[in-house]
């Protein structure tokens, strides 16, 4: 189902400890609601059962929190829907530390033997990880039945938290596995096989909440990856978790990333940030103002609604400083929602989300290399783009990027080659495609013969005109290319640009220089970029390499070598890559025509010794501008929601809009 026009959502974090007195003790209904109007929240997430095991609301099938003395969860529920406030509620699933403490088999074991828990005498965070496979799926789905029946008719949704894959290594994990036929020592068989426990426990469920609530709301948090596809069919919509200042967690660029493929399923999105400095739980953590609007602004210009993550004291009471600052940032939000519904992000190109996941595992990481820095690519160029699995309609797309060094399948092969064939473009690099095996290309259409690896690391990256015409890019420089890259051969009648020069020799114990790589050698007679008229190779992976080196030439070499290959831009900005614009379409509604929106999102980090930037100032941007590829004839041009008239001109096709000084976003509207 879609979710009801609401666009403006709290997620109230409840983790209560057995230690935390009078829990609840002074919740007052309607203190709690007149806070979260302040804030104009319209949605809010209420737990009934959280990591520690305990329940909020008086239980036959769990344990009520210790120390708490009323129906919390009921009287919450109550007081929200007499305000018209929507309130799914929450569940954790695989962290539960009271049921690991009552049925330790049920608890998961890790492939080094220990259990997956907090480990013993550690004031550090973490909970007992359960088994869904064992018997505590029975005992969560009571605890799910047990809410579905007593908020009968009065049930939003349903909220259900921690949910990612845990491969399950205890002597029953493992027979069932042997039973299975996989091989335990293949890290892949073992993931996939426990994938499927949890398909099958989302599934049970489902079937569940559908029997005793349809038309409610669900999700399984944790499962907004790479492979979201497979959970699809158990959720209502997608949301994105992603807390930027959590440490090495999510970060500025994890929404951006993987907002863009959960958009692309016919689903609802939300994005979610948090009030706090920090994380979660970051009691007396409060950003500032500038910084929750550009977060906000920056999940609206991806698609999403929105959600800040709160956490309640245990006492019951909210911060009303955190509901002043969320108020501040929501009562915009609320203004922008005529220009929000059905409103749908614009994307010319996209990225197959294909390759094996950064070592990180979260974050941005869980993505392959070439993923995320194709994602940071195109959005300093403000290239609008998606990011799409296999099994995605290509035919929306002018252009598809596949990452490096990953091999396609027979099917996507297939649906590769038809989209070829109607006219559609491919941007691959390095071995992506490359059969070693054969010594060949999995696709005729790539138009290169033969492919070595290059005889050094780094080599460097000698340019023509082509590739020189964006940025501050020189013809007479050798670029350093610090990543693997590869001579090829090119097919002839093809164009090549560029050419890749080894180095004097890769450093080793052995052989260096210096305090760093070895100097440019000899040029390898290679080509660094190898274009038909359907396809552009790059032999230097360029995504990876600025993933994982942020070197500004490689964006630049990039921008240079789609500037005619790819169609017209739909969007060209005028500023720095750090503003980002972002185009979406609103179809015709009631009161207003159809409608072109540019979002504008000033990101301003400051300076710190500090692993995670904060952008905790901004101030008004001067000076930018863009041209949008005009779907009609354009009547008027505006800032939403102030109503402010743009001037603006239109040649060639383009509406050319300068925009007033940006503070953390602006939201431009063309009629």
């Amino acid at each position: 189902m879609s979710i009801p026009h609401r666009y403006r959502q709290v997620h109230l974090d409840f983790h209560t400890g057995p230690d935390c007195q009078n829990v609840g003790a002074d919740f007052d209904p309607q203190v709690f609601v007149d806070t979260l109007q302040m804030g104009h929240v319209d949605t809010i997430n209420i737990f009934a059962k959280c990591h520690h095991g305990y329940s909020y609301y008086p239980t036959q099938v769990g344990t009520m929190h210790p120390n708490l003395t009323r129906d919390l969860l009921g009287e919450q529920v109550k007081a929200l829907h007499a305000a018209n406030i929507r309130c799914p509620i929450y569940i954790s699933v695989k962290w539960d530390d009271l049921a690991g403490m009552q049925h330790p088999e049920w608890v998961v074991i890790n492939k080094d033997g220990t259990a997956n828990m907090r480990p013993p005498l550690s004031n550090g965070w973490g909970w007992s990880t359960m088994d869904v496979s064992s018997g505590y799926a029975d005992y969560f789905l009571a605890q799910v039945d047990e809410v579905c029946n007593r908020f009968a008719g009065q049930l939003d949704g349903l909220w259900f938290d921690i949910c990612f894959p845990t491969p399950n290594y205890s002597p029953s994990g493992q027979a069932k596995m042997r039973a299975a036929g996989v091989n335990i020592s293949d890290d892949r068989a073992v993931y996939a096989f426990w994938r499927q426990q949890d398909l099958a426990f989302f599934q049970r469920v489902t079937d569940l909440v559908e029997r005793k609530a349809p038309g409610i709301t669900y999700y399984f948090n944790g499962t907004t990856t790479a492979d979201m596809r497979e959970v699809l069919p158990y959720v209502t919509h997608f949301e994105v978790e992603s807390l930027p200042t959590s440490g090495g967690a999510w970060g500025y660029l994890h929404y951006p990333t993987i907002g863009r493929q959960a958009r692309t399923y016919g689903v609802d999105m939300i994005g979610m940030t948090g009030r706090f400095h920090k994380a979660w739980a970051d009691f007396g953590g409060l950003k500032t103002q500038d910084q929750l609007d550009y977060e906000c602004g920056t999940i609206l210009a991806g698609g999403g609604r929105i959600c800040v993550g709160d956490q309640l004291h245990p006492r019951g009471v909210l911060d009303p400083a955190v509901y002043r600052l969320i108020g501040k940032s929501f009562a915009r939000v609320e203004k922008l929602e005529p220009w929000m519904i059905d409103a749908v992000p614009t994307a010319e190109v996209a990225i197959l989300a294909l390759g094996k996941p950064n070592e990180t595992g979260v974050g941005v990481g869980a993505y392959a290399s070439d993923v995320d820095g194709a994602a940071q690519m195109l959005l300093e160029c403000a290239i609008q783009f998606d990011i799409v699995d296999p099994q995605a309609d290509f035919s929306r797309y002018a252009a598809l990027i596949v990452p490096d060094g990953v091999s396609l399948s027979d099917e996507l092969q297939a649906s590769l080659h038809h989209y070829l064939a109607q006219g559609g473009k491919l941007v691959i690099s390095g071995t992506g495609g490359y059969d070693a095996q054969a010594g060949k290309f999995q696709l005729s259409e790539i138009p290169v013969e033969t492919l070595i690896e290059a005889p050094t690391q780094p080599t460097y990256l000698r340019l023509d005109a082509h590739l020189a015409t964006t940025g501050e890019l020189a013809t007479d420089y050798d670029y350093v290319f610090y990543e693997p890259a590869y001579q090829v051969k090119a097919v002839a009648g093809v164009e090549t640009h560029g050419e890749l020069k080894r180095a004097l020799f890769t450093r080793t114990w052995e052989h260096f220089t210096s305090h760093a790589h070895a100097p440019v050698g000899d040029s390898l007679q290679s080509p660094l970029v190898v274009q038909s008229h359907n396809v552009l190779y790059l032999a230097a992976p360029l995504f990876s390499a600025y993933r994982n080196h942020d070197y500004w030439a490689y964006r630049a070499i990039f921008a240079s070598a789609v500037r005619n290959f790819f169609p017209p831009a739909q969007l060209i900005p005028t500023g720095p890559g750090w503003v980002e614009f972002t185009a979406q379409t609103q179809p015709a509604g009631k009161g207003h025509p159809a409608r072109q929106i540019v979002y504008v999102v000033a990101y301003h980090p400051r300076r710190t010794t500090q692993p995670v930037q904060h952008v905790d100032q901004s101030w008004p941007t001067s000076g930018l501008a863009f041209r949008l590829k005009a779907a009609g004839d354009v009547q008027r041009v505006y800032l939403a929601p102030e109503m402010q008239d743009l001037p603006f001109e239109v040649a060639e096709g383009y509406i050319k809009v300068e925009l007033p000084p940006v503070n953390a976003y602006s939201v431009v509207v063309v009629e």
